[in-house]
């Protein structure tokens, strides 16, 4: 039995702070039905226990390569393989799968000269890999800051997005070293203070505001919340792996970005043309999604998918074996 449960009171907070995930209690109160101050303290409870966080990344305004990696390992290699890959830093998030793969790597490096060092000399020196199959991105059309948890309802929504605009950028040209002290103290917490970045960073209040403003603004850098998956109303994780003809790529994928259950689109120059990864309520809506698919988009062929078995790193962060952040 899980230790915890999410009620409809966190997932309506949860809602709220996956479209503002920096916004004041007091700015989120009145939509999610809460005081500021409860709101506060059963946050500290969320985020104390490990079913959610907010943290950041690199987002399309900055330069950065990325791409998906399958990995086949020896059996009796996988959790070492697993430990050893979460050391590095070019590893966003490792998914351990059922299916044509043991492990998927979530990669982003700052080159493709970076990524070839990585796939061609890094992966080869890890116990028990046997082969890998990299597919370098070419364009990301989602990933899960578009996903919802779909409590709140649609002027419930509305009403946060016109009272808390998104941020303007006050200056451009960050500097590379205030970006990046920045973007560390946001990858350890999202909802940092703009006293705590500009005291962490070692630059004035006002430097830092200006500078985080600018970050956001030009997105490159992503704020977003995290949830652990086992303890949301979609439990099952699932990589889909397609082919699609050349001329129908970029219609697929743009529909692909419209579904509820869509948390990752991309397309990509390896064996497959665009990959997918979705979250469920059950196993069973596999074969209803997979439905679907091939009743709307008859050129998209799925040629593979993977079940999610354990998500040992997400988004930088170490979880539990059953999906709750570590520290």
């Amino acid at each position: 039995m899980q230790e915890y449960h999410l009620d409809e009171r966190d997932l309506r907070l949860l809602h709220a702070l996956q479209i503002r995930p920096r916004a004041p209690w007091a700015a989120l109160a009145p939509v999610v039905g809460a005081d500021a101050v409860t709101l506060a303290r059963r946050w500290s409870a969320l985020e104390g226990a490990g079913l959610a966080w907010i943290t950041a990344y690199r987002g399309p305004g900055a330069k950065y390569t990325g791409a998906i990696i399958e990995i086949d390992c020896a059996p009796a290699n996988i959790a070492s393989a697993t430990a050893d890959l979460a050391d590095d830093d070019e590893v966003l998030s490792i998914d351990q799968t059922a299916g044509g793969r043991d492990l998927v790597l979530t990669c982003l490096c700052q080159s493709d000269a970076d990524l070839g060092r990585f796939v061609l000399d890094r992966l080869p020196s890890i116990a028990g890999v046997k082969t890998t199959r990299t597919h370098r991105g070419i364009r990301l059309l989602a990933d899960a800051q578009q996903w919802r948890l779909r409590s709140l309802q649609e002027r419930e929504i509305a009403r946060l997005e016109l009272g808390l605009p998104q941020p303007t950028a006050a200056q451009r040209g960050v500097p590379s070293e205030v970006e990046n002290a920045v973007a560390a103290i946001l990858r350890h917490d999202g909802r940092a203070s703009v006293a705590h970045i500009a005291k962490s960073a070692g630059i004035s209040p006002v430097r830092a505001k200006n500078a985080l403003l600018a970050l956001l603004a030009e997105k490159r850098l992503i704020v977003r919340l995290e949830v652990a998956r086992a303890y949301a109303p979609w439990p099952v994780s699932v990589w889909y792996f397609l082919r699609v003809p050349v001329t129908q790529v970029e219609a697929v994928a743009g529909r692909l970005v419209g579904l509820q259950e869509v948390r990752f689109v991309a397309t990509t120059a390896g064996l497959y043309s665009i990959l997918m990864m979705v979250w469920l309520r059950r196993i069973e809506d596999m074969t209803v999604l997979e439905r679907q698919l091939g009743e709307r988009l008859p050129f998209a062929e799925i040629m593979d998918r993977s079940i999610v078995l354990r998500t040992p790193k997400h988004m930088g962060k170490r979880l539990t074996a059953d999906g709750r952040r570590i520290g």
